[in-house]
């Protein structure tokens, strides 16, 4: 096998150099952005079908640098992103990372991030093009007396993203992997690159085996390279991604922000990205309300639809009672396959006992007629009603981590608390018996004066 130096490439341009030779079609139609926006990142290479199957199959390389990064550091900063963020940051340690829901007091999905605790802060990924928005919300939280600094560091540093099945063996090659090979989602570690820091994050958003690689600007260029060159990894560019996103579940940004009524997060299956065991935090009461009284009105899933739909137009999903069930929030076709795949994701109405058919009656009498559970279920899609099929997608979760479950409430005292006779509470207890006994009495008195039976 050669060595990593063999496959170093010849440094002779910036990443952009690289991908317009791979014949990289940018979002704006344009081969140029100065901004880290999702017009600024490949939008395809021409090779969506190879893309796909590598994935699946070998390895992919992606430009995602459109997904920010901010830095967060400051004696403050875990005190305050434990009380922004929906998840336990203070039982987070350096080098680990989760996915963490940021959130209204609605308990509803501003942004779902990536949150890394390194050895002197925190960073923080947003999802693509949302770096402004979420610096924003969190700025506007910070108090005076708060020692939290919040730096956008997006300017300064690319990121790329190593997926498919042999990414491991790449990692290992390179010897980039040491302490996230065998780590969890969101292990990370800084280590060096070309001269330039590099930080490894194990995971991939979509479930796949992968690594997010963040490197400074001047060395990105090289590092996609020797991905490309050197290894054989396919690049991929957003439309690709936006299919095998579909495919595993994961709801973007835009659908979460406009989704007919904003979702909350038991709503979007992001389950796993909050936490009930770690006292308050923005949205916490809201959802533990919905927690405990199992109050989830409606849930993601997939949909295999039969034939292909407009994705404008034809987004209401019925049952087969003809009932509007839910709404396309994602759709795309999936060309790799053959014959081409069409797939979809829903937000779909979560059926109250009364509506699930052989389980009761609505308030007119009608017997329900949801199921219980979507999955495999048959549905129609928009005017044509189109047949498809309900699929339940990997990424979607739909109960809390054993260490995010709520604690359980303290015991009552098991010793009697009788008041002591002739106390205040005794009396008012026995006034008030009294008192309902002469209602009793009167009542049946006045029933006998008219003759009433009883």
């Amino acid at each position: 096998m050669p060595s990593f130096d063999d496959l170093m490439p010849e440094i002779g341009g910036d990443l952009l150099d690289f991908q317009e030779e791979a014949g990289a079609v940018f979002g704006d139609g344009s081969s140029s952005s100065s901004s880290p926006s999702s017009s600024s990142v490949p939008l395809s290479y021409g090779n969506n079908t190879k893309a796909l199957f590598s994935i699946e199959e070998d390895a992919v390389v992606m430009d995602v640098s459109d997904w920010a990064r901010l830095r967060v550091a400051g004696p403050d900063a875990e005190s305050f992103l434990h009380g922004q963020l929906g998840v336990d940051v203070e039982r987070m340690t350096p080098g680990t990372g989760r996915e963490a829901c940021l959130l209204t007091p609605q308990g509803r999905v501003i942004d779902l991030l990536l949150l890394l605790r390194m050895e002197t802060g925190f960073m923080i990924v947003c999802s693509p093009d949302m770096g402004d928005t979420v610096k924003a919300h969190l700025e506007k939280h910070i108090f005076m007396s708060d020692e939290v600094q919040l730096m956008d560091v997006s300017g300064s540093t690319t990121m790329l993203r190593l997926a498919g099945p042999k990414s491991n063996d790449i990692m290992y090659t390179m010897q980039l992997q040491q302490g996230t090979l065998g780590g969890e989602f969101g292990t990370h570690e800084v280590m060096g690159f070309d001269g330039k820091p590099l930080v490894v994050v194990k995971g991939d958003p979509l479930g796949y085996s992968g690594y997010g690689l963040i490197v400074d600007e001047s060395a990105a260029g090289t590092l996609w390279k020797t991905l490309v060159s050197g290894f054989g990894a396919t690049p991929m560019g957003t439309e690709a991604w936006n299919v095998a996103r579909v495919a595993s579940g994961r709801p973007s940004q835009a659908e979460l922000a406009h989704a007919k009524e904003q979702p909350t997060a038991f709503e979007a299956g992001l389950w796993h990205a909050v936490s009930l065991n770690k006292g308050c935090f923005v949205g916490q009461e809201a959802l533990a309300k919905i927690y405990t009284h199992n109050a989830v009105r409606r849930e993601l899933w997939g949909l295999r639809i039969e034939a292909p739909i407009d994705e404008v137009d034809e987004t209401d999903v019925f049952a087969a009672s003809g009932d509007r069930v839910g709404t396309i929030t994602s759709y795309v076709d999936d060309t790799s396959k053959t014959p081409p795949k069409h797939m979809a994701l829903a937000f779909l109405k979560r059926a109250r006992k009364s509506e699930r058919a052989g389980e009761g009656t609505d308030k007119d009498g009608r017997a329900g007629s949801l199921p219980a559970t979507w999955n495999n279920a048959q549905v129609f899609v928009g005017a044509r009603r189109v047949p498809a099929t309900v699929v339940a997608v990997p990424y979607v979760t739909r109960k809390l981590r054993t260490e995010d479950l709520p604690a359980e409430p303290e015991p009552e005292p098991e010793t009697a608390t009788e008041k002591p006779a002739g106390s205040r509470d005794e009396e008012e207890r026995l006034g008030k018996i009294e008192e309902n006994r002469e209602k009793i009495e009167a009542f049946l008195r006045q029933q006998q004066g008219q003759g009433g039976a009883l």
